[in-house]
């Protein structure tokens, strides 16, 4: 037991730089999503650059795809974040696993982008938005049961909500690798319909109790 307290250091921890950290990192892939998206340098009419955008358009919605898995989990870290009292070495580590797995979006995004209806590149994309959902569903789970830090306000039916709210993207993600290689279409659905369910739930669970509404 001595052993296990060791490894992950279960006393809370200030939060500040894990969040600063993540925050940077999650900048960074923001950033190299976009540096995808390129032009030929040799366009000499207005006729041939217009061309040379409507071409690109799987790349365009390829970054439209990613960025919004990218900014939904920003968002969904920022509260998950905020519900909690302090951090400790476990959750350091876990949240270190899941920036690696996002981390790896820009790869998969911008094979699909080259290679549009072909069904490796949207499998691999896929795989990657279930890894990273996975493991952000992990640090909630560890910080809700094995870590126990959420703020004393949240309550114990709030906590089981957030966690079965953390699972619905891995079980949709999982649903589009399996439809990546039989239908595109259903897939690139999945990987717009998660981002729109965050987008429409309410994250008043998450709030701090001096700032949780009346």
């Amino acid at each position: 037991m001595a052993k296990r307290r060791a490894i992950f250091r279960t006393e809370p921890l200030p939060s500040s730089r894990v969040e600063a950290f993540s925050d940077g990192v999650l900048a960074v892939v923001i950033t190299l999503l976009v540096l995808e998206i390129k032009l030929p340098s040799d366009l000499r009419t207005e006729a041939a650059l217009w061309k040379a955008v409507f071409h690109i358009a799987p790349v365009l919605a390829a970054w439209v795809v990613s960025f919004a898995f990218v900014l939904t989990f920003w968002v969904s870290h920022h509260y998950f974040f905020a519900s909690l009292k302090g951090t400790d070495r476990g959750l350091l580590w876990l949240n270190g696993f899941f920036l690696l797995n996002i981390t790896m979006v820009p790869f998969p995004t911008g094979l699909v982008g080259q290679y549009p209806g072909f069904a490796a590149p949207l499998t691999l994309l896929s795989g990657v938005m279930l890894l990273a959902s996975l493991s952000f569903a992990l640090m909630r789970l560890y910080a809700t049961l094995h870590g126990r830090l959420l703020r004393d306000h949240i309550t114990a039916r709030a906590a089981r909500l957030a966690m079965i709210q953390s699972a619905i993207a891995p079980a949709l993600y999982a649903c589009a690798v399996g439809l990546s290689s039989v239908n595109t279409l259903g897939a690139i659905v999945i990987q717009l319909l998660v981002p729109l369910i965050f987008f429409l739930r309410t994250p008043s669970h998450h709030a701090s109790a001096e700032n949780r509404p009346p």
